[in-house]
């Protein structure tokens, strides 16, 4: 799908204006309720036994010893800020206090952290604009909450289309250690399948604290020193997702 800069501009307006009238909405008609987050609730319902089983024998010695979660940590943190500088700039020019729309190229550029440049660049060439960062979602089903890393404004197909970030894994999301639980035990319980149900659950959410947001789509991202690996949320996992998500709402 191809787009003057008028349209563009006109798109990512509404999917900028659709997450306001969500959080807005979100906030009045779930003021007062207690939500928890789905992280170690996931974990005790799905795959309480998942144990480290090993690198694959190709990973070698410098990827074994990056420090996965400090890394992750730092990737994430640096790229969420940039794409929440470029969404306030967006917004100024909507309001138009700024003229020119603003360009995240020359921003991305500036990152100091080298992960962080190759995973928006990685997003924009395939057609994503992250448009928002650290979006909270809760669960219209269960008092749960979490945020979706970022939202993008997807330029090929319209709509918006959920990213769930993960970096490093490089080596053994693949891996298995066992199978997960109840009615997922034909699931390999493996980084991979934990991650997507993560964001199958985190999707429902924001389908309904979002609700004027049409056409969403979902991704699990990869960030490695292999390079940046985009994957669809898996069927299985959607289809998963209303039952997980009250299973889940039980280990709170």
């Amino acid at each position: 799908m191809s787009h003057e800069p008028s349209q563009l501009r006109r798109q990512i307006a509404n999917a900028l204006r659709a997450l306001d009238t969500g959080r807005e909405r979100a906030r009045s008609e779930r003021r007062g309720i207690t939500h928890h987050g789905i992280t170690k609730p996931l974990r005790q319902a799905y795959y309480p036994k998942y144990a480290f089983t090993g690198y694959d024998a190709t990973v070698d010695a410098a990827d074994r010893s990056r420090k996965g979660q400090r890394f992750g940590s730092a990737v994430d943190r640096a790229a969420c800020e940039l794409v929440l500088k470029f969404r306030d700039r967006w917004r100024r020019h909507l309001s138009g206090c700024a003229k020119a729309a603003p360009d995240l190229r020359p921003m991305i550029a500036e990152l100091k952290i080298p992960h962080a440049r190759r995973l928006l660049l990685a997003l924009l060439r395939q057609g994503l604009i992250p448009i928002d960062a650290q979006v909270p979602v809760t669960s219209a089903d269960a008092p749960l909450r979490t945020e979706v890393d970022f939202v993008c404004f997807d330029a090929r197909e319209g709509g918006v289309a959920l990213v769930e970030l993960k970096c490093g894994f490089c080596g053994y999301r693949t891996r298995a250690s066992g199978r997960m639980q109840h009615e997922l035990r034909q699931q390999n319980d493996s980084p991979e399948t934990q991650h997507h149900l993560q964001l199958a659950l985190t999707t429902r959410m924001f389908r309904q604290t979002y609700r004027d947001a049409t056409r969403v789509s979902a991704y699990v991202v990869y960030c490695d020193d292999t390079g940046v690996t985009r994957q669809p949320l898996r069927a299985w996992a959607s289809r998963a997702a209303k039952a997980a998500t009250l299973r889940v709402a039980k280990f709170t």
